[in-house]
């Protein structure tokens, strides 16, 4: 039993999970060292077959005041959309924040975002930028591997510390095909918004189920962008992503999205041109992909630039090389006489 019905929290968290048990402690606890610690945690199972099940009950039964377990009927897998939702039907807090149970919390992550909900009531959306972590496996303390796993943050590329009207933040993720989202992990919303915005859709199982949800609430709430990198979002192979192909699974899914996307601009009655010019501009670079590859090849060299070349540079450079260069054009003030 979580805490009495008359003392609601002022967060609910929601982590789902299928499977994972071998990070899932590590993301339950790091809810639990948040600085802020009025929430509660809705743990939900979707259909879990591994040890996380137990887990997940463990910490349930431990934390019962704060920790809720929950699962589907019969311990079905109904799909990630789904078990959000459930998530939200039990969620008493008036703000919910998302994270998945193979991300972890950096601990000022509700509290810096509580801020912001707190000085603007007519803000219904926080979103930072995400940490691509993938630093987290060389713990193992191997030199030679901690030296190759290089986090990544991603930027939003959006004004960060004002109220963004809408649909600024939805017509910037069109005109960035999609880079300018941040992960689930990052985003934290007012209960009534997301009510209101309709949820996640069920029919998005896995990928494109969290860009399905943005785009609902960009579409009518007011958004915050913070420029502090408050969770990380771990990058590893049996991530939901890459269990379903990163590249296979986009090219697949992202048709199907954009048919949701203009159904549902038509059905709320959408009329801004901006917008409307960058979604069939999108659906230009989708229908006709070879006619853009030479016109977007400097903006993809410098997107993959963005993302792969610092761990490339540290892939082929050996730590005592890398040094010598950084202390040749000023950038490091160790002596690389001292690095053997």
């Amino acid at each position: 039993m979580r805490s009495e019905p008359g003392t609601r929290p002022r967060v609910t968290a929601i982590m789902i999970f299928l499977n994972g048990e071998q990070f899932l402690a590590e993301a339950i606890d790091s809810v639990l060292g948040q600085t802020l610690t009025d929430w509660e945690l809705i743990l939900v199972d979707d259909g879990s077959t591994d040890g996380a099940t137990a887990i997940a009950q463990s910490y349930a039964r431990r934390f019962s005041d704060k920790i809720c377990y929950t699962e589907h009927p019969g311990h079905e897998n109904r799909g990630m959309s789904a078990s959000r939702n459930r998530g939200i039907a039990l969620a008493r807090g008036d703000t919910i924040a998302f994270l998945d149970a193979d991300d972890i919390w950096l601990p000022r992550r509700l509290a810096a975002h509580m801020t912001v909900l707190d000085a603007h009531p007519e803000v219904g959306l926080v979103m930072g930028p995400t940490l691509w972590w993938r630093s987290w496996a060389a713990k193992g303390g191997n030199a030679r591997v901690a030296w190759q796993h290089i986090d990544v943050p991603r930027e939003q590329g959006l004004p960060t510390h004002q109220v963004i009207d809408a649909p600024a933040v939805a017509i910037s993720f069109l005109e960035s095909h999609g880079t300018a989202l941040c992960g689930i992990c990052s985003l934290t919303a007012r209960r009534d918004e997301v009510l209101a915005a309709g949820g996640f859709n069920d029919e998005f199982r896995t990928l494109y189920e969290d860009q399905v949800f943005e785009f609902r609430m960009c579409l009518r709430s007011k958004v915050w962008v913070v420029d502090e990198i408050l969770d990380q979002y771990r990058q590893h192979p049996d991530s939901a992503c890459n269990m379903e192909g990163r590249r296979s699974g986009d090219a697949r899914m992202r048709p199907i999205f954009l048919a949701w996307l203009q159904g549902h601009l038509v059905e709320s009655g959408c009329k801004d041109e901006r917008l409307w010019r960058a979604f069939c501009a999108e659906m230009y670079r989708l229908e006709r992909p070879r006619s853009l590859t030479w016109r977007e090849l400097p903006k993809r060299a410098k997107s993959w630039w963005n993302v792969n070349g610092r761990r490339t540079m540290m892939f082929v450079l050996t730590p005592r090389l890398y040094n010598r260069l950084r202390y040749t054009f000023g950038l490091s003030y160790v002596d690389p006489g001292s690095v053997r």
